[in-house]
């Protein structure tokens, strides 16, 4: 509003709240932005190179190894910022050789789901599967830096990590387009990004305190290791097992055809994962903070203005990224736009729950979302194919998202953050 008289004008609150909110995330914004943009050239060169078929069958293996490491790793980062409010020792040393022993039980895990499922692992997925142990430590790196505030820091690293491998996979693929090259490419990113993470890591370690031992560790762990390890398993399927799903009920050319379309949403993940560490500082420093004025103020504008470019512009997205052989990809797209943005409109919920010692809440919502997907995705994959499997991915978030927001408001008052 303009202050009258003056002739100077005021800008409103919801632009002054826009305003803080970019100059505070504008380091995290680029660097997701950089990734998204990044993915969607490598998707480009891969996919185009190597085909529908070859392209579904390379995320069958992820999907594989995906649920083998994330069983036990994935979001380990909230476990180690959850930590720092627990003890005053330095735990940095422990808490990185437990990751890596964490990362050696995985690899125990996805060398059996190949065996069991494919009876062979093939001889270009060794150096993958190890060096992933490695990559556990970036968990670490990404707790300290998110309590430390450090977004600066926590974003070179990410951006760096996703330029060093679009960089390595398009190298490796237009020198030759084969699945061995791409996991070649995967195997040497993860080794090259692990050592860079342990040295910065180990470089600005500042041994204030006593140093807190490897059992004293794992005992430390066990109040919040369980609730956020079961949060995570249940997530799984739905997240990393889709793919898979899709190629055993139907076939490669059909997961390849859902992976383009997941592969381009993907894009409103990465912003969610720009914002979440910055919410996850604000809610721990602000423990009133205000999430009406995020929804009503950045995350609603923002969502229209990102559905309507996926509608007008999808299918010549399609067509310019991965190229005619994917036009099928536009309809299943757009469905899991659907639920990628219920999932961004909300996506604070999770971390809402996670500080205020309600994660089993959290979990409880993923335990729907996974009992939707088992028990509709057989059907609709059946019936629609891809377009079934996109159908049932909206559909659990929406109702998860829905059980989330419905505990919130049922809790809101904890902290009286609205």
């Amino acid at each position: 509003m303009a202050c009258k008289g003056s002739g100077v004008q005021i800008p409103s609150a919801p632009l002054l709240i826009m305003k803080k909110f970019l100059n505070e995330t504008k380091e995290l914004l680029l660097s997701q932005g950089l990734v998204a943009i990044l993915a969607i050239i490598q998707v480009r060169v891969v996919a185009s190179n190597l085909g529908p078929e070859i392209y579904g069958n390379i995320g069958v293996y992820l999907g594989f190894v995906g649920i083998s490491f994330r069983l036990l790793s994935s979001r380990n980062s909230d476990l180690v910022l959850l930590n720092f409010n627990e003890t005053n020792k330095n735990f940095l040393n422990s808490a990185i050789k437990f990751e890596i022993l964490l990362g050696s039980f995985s690899l125990f895990f996805v060398l059996s789901i190949f065996y069991l499922y494919y009876q062979y692992i093939p001889t270009y997925l060794w150096l993958y599967f190890l060096s992933r142990i490695l990559l556990n430590v970036l968990e670490v790196f990404k707790g300290i830096y998110t309590h430390l505030g450090n977004m600066k820091m926590y974003s070179l690293i990410e951006s760096s990590s996703n330029t060093l491998r679009f960089i390595l996979v398009v190298s490796f693929i237009l020198n030759q387009p084969t699945i061995e090259s791409f996991f070649y490419a995967l195997g040497i990113h993860q080794l090259i990004v692990s050592s860079t993470v342990l040295i910065v890591l180990l470089k600005n370690n500042i041994s204030i305190g006593e140093q807190i031992s490897f059992i004293e560790y794992v005992k430390l762990c066990k109040k919040n290791f369980y609730k956020i390890r079961t949060d995570q398993a249940v997530g799984l399927i739905p997240t990393h097992l889709d793919v898979v799903i899709i190629g055993y009920f139907a076939n490669y050319y059909s997961a390849g055809i859902y992976r383009i379309a997941k592969k381009l949403v993907e894009p409103v993940n990465s912003i969610i994962v720009a914002f979440s560490p910055w919410i996850l500082n604000k809610i721990n420093d602000e423990k009133k903070y205000n999430f009406k004025n995020l929804t009503t103020n950045i995350l609603m504008p923002t969502s229209v203005a990102i559905v309507s470019s996926y509608f007008f512009f999808g299918k010549k997205l399609i067509e310019i990224i991965a190229g005619n052989e994917f036009e099928n990809s536009y309809i299943p797209m757009l469905i899991l736009l659907v639920g990628y943005m219920s999932y961004y409109l909300t996506f604070w919920t999770r971390h809402f729950l996670l500080l205020n010692n309600l994660i089993l809440k959290h979990t409880m919502g993923r335990i729907v979302n996974l009992i939707i997907f088992m028990i509709t995705s057989p059907f609709l994959i059946s019936n629609y194919g891809y377009n079934g499997i996109a159908l049932a991915i909206s559909l659990s978030i929406l109702i998860q998202k829905s059980y989330e927001l419905f505990v919130y408001f049922t809790n809101k008052n904890i902290e009286n953050n609205i």
